[in-house]
């Protein structure tokens, strides 16, 4: 049977799967299997129990390995650093109008998978007595995950089917695209019914880790600054900048002081912290941890005492990137460049040109992000748990301050907010600037701060800066003759967008696949 049938059963057990919450780092999972769905969805502890797996399945694709390792190896911010998973290909851009290979597969199929346990929740729900007040909670956090999904997706394929009810059978799948101004007015219905209807994080035993009333206008934030970008309308600025003045008028979200307080690998309490809006939760549990700090780690299945679980090293953040930092900005603190193994000193070295085994010792081709690790849990539990950050305050700073400077010219109130960020790493503020040269600060500010965590991609296209900075980048390295480099097959253009799965198009007749992409040559 062809992969996308095998796709859909799986959507269609779904809702059946269910995950159970103990707290909000340990995340149960207790399968039903063949339950009837009519006969489950009976009272508030079931539904629940069914809007937990929809928490679980979005923890499950936005926390993908490969979805975080193409997203950054696509940008100037990631490198392969070991020989596996393709990623000197994806670095280059290589075969990117092939529908059956580099394309982002995997969280297409489980985003839907996300959307669908959604949609179950809310129609299901529907019958279900309980009271109202906790009824519409649920349902709101249900539609925010939807919106997050479908955000993704659109900014990844375009316009894509909208399903606004569950699949129960595999009969009436082939679900036409929308257009990407359907899916973005999607997106905003579901954000602003959450924005009406979730609690103020924290308030009223409200878990903190759930979704609340501040991701969601975080998220429109989000929403709004990108379409601004992409279309460049005065008024999606606007909207930006209102959502962020929510975000900070609450007074619920702050910087952390020290940014290596930041990341679990320094701070045992570091999850869901004053910083954090929302975020991914990962738990020391079977089918719970975080793939992430295995993968994107220090070495090929090396395990090194009080480093955690055991590493392999996938890609991790570009030399050249990581050469950008003032040798001041206390973010280095959360690159890995030198430890002790065996009696053994390690240290990275720029001048190995990401050769390997190094000059001293260093085993792949780039520093290491602790970003990504758990130094907390026992390296013998093999179970690495560090959350994974999807919104936090510096991101809604540096959102208001690039939708300001884009409404005044050359804000002083878009400066203060983004010396807020800046001087948090250490550094001094930056003095007042025109335009343009601003909105260049901002943009460099985003890629310190948020190297690894699977965003500038979004920024650089929506910016139209993909194009030029993957060109000087690659090229760059290539003429370094830095280890695993390859000539650049394609500079992407703003307009770019990723091919939908073969495999879902040759199932689905009511599909229409993206046209090819054309090179920029940015002459």
């Amino acid at each position: 049977m062809m992969k996308y049938l095998k796709i859909f059963k799986n959507i269609c057990l779904a809702l059946i799967t269910l995950v159970t919450f103990s707290n909000c780092t340990d995340l149960q999972e207790s399968p039903y299997t063949f339950i009837d769905p009519s006969g489950f969805y009976k009272n508030e502890t079931q539904l629940s129990e069914a809007l937990n797996s929809v928490y679980a399945q979005f923890r499950t694709m936005a926390g993908n390995y490969k979805y975080t390792m193409r997203i950054e190896c696509c940008t100037d911010l990631g490198q392969p650093s070991y020989t596996k998973e393709n990623c000197p290909d994806i670095n280059c851009w290589y075969d990117i109008n092939n529908a059956s290979t580099y394309t982002f597969t995997t969280v297409w199929s489980q985003a839907y998978v996300v959307i669908n346990r959604a949609n179950t929740v809310l129609a299901r729900g529907e019958k279900v007595d309980m009271d109202e007040t906790n009824k519409t909670q649920i349902f709101a956090q249900a539609r925010f995950l939807r919106a997050y999904s479908y955000f993704i997706l659109v900014r990844l394929f375009g316009g894509v089917p909208i399903s606004s009810t569950y699949t129960s059978s595999l009969t009436g799948l082939n679900i036409p695209r929308q257009s990407v101004d359907s899916v973005y007015n999607y997106i905003i219905n579901d954000l602003e019914y959450c924005e009406k209807n979730l609690p103020v994080r924290g308030e009223s035993g409200y878990d903190v880790w759930r979704a609340s009333k501040g991701a969601s206008q975080a998220l429109l934030s989000e929403v709004y600054l990108t379409l601004a970008s992409m279309n460049g309308v005065t008024e999606d600025y606007q909207k930006c900048v209102d959502y962020c003045e929510k975000v900070i008028a609450s007074k619920k979200y702050s910087l952390v002081s020290n940014y290596k307080d930041l990341w679990f690998a320094f701070n045992a309490d570091a999850k869901n912290n004053e910083e954090s809006i929302f975020e991914l939760q990962f738990a020391a549990i079977s089918g719970q941890s975080n793939s992430a700090h295995r993968m994107f780690g220090l070495g090929n299945s090396i395990t090194i005492p009080g480093f955690g679980s055991y590493f392999y090293h996938r890609f991790g953040p570009s030399v050249y990137a990581w050469e950008s930092y003032n040798s001041a900005d206390t973010r280095l603190g959360a690159f890995i460049t030198n430890y002790t193994w065996n009696d053994k000193e390690y240290q990275f070295l720029t001048s190995d040109n990401g050769f390997y085994p190094g000059k001293s010792n260093w085993l792949t081709s780039a520093p290491g992000n602790a970003k990504f690790y758990d130094f907390q849990t026992s390296a013998s539990l093999m179970l690495p748990n560090a959350d994974t950050y999807m919104l936090r305050y510096s991101e809604i700073l540096l959102n208001y301050a690039e939708a300001k400077n884009q409404l005044t010219a050359g804000s002083s109130d878009a400066l203060d907010k983004l010396n807020m960020v800046h001087e948090r790493a250490g550094l001094p503020a930056l003095t007042s600037m025109n335009q343009e040269d601003l909105d260049d600060a901002i943009f460099q500010e985003r890629s310190w701060e948020f190297i690894g965590e699977a965003k500038i991609y979004y920024d650089e296209l929506r910016t139209n800066r993909l194009g030029s900075l993957v060109k000087a980048f690659v090229n760059k390295g290539v003429a370094a003759g830095m280890y695993q480099f390859q000539s650049l097959k394609f500079v992407p253009k703003k307009t770019f967008l990723w091919k939908i799965p073969q495999t879902d198009l040759d199932s689905n007749s009511a599909l229409v696949q993206n046209p090819d992409n054309v090179s920029d040559p940015l002459n």
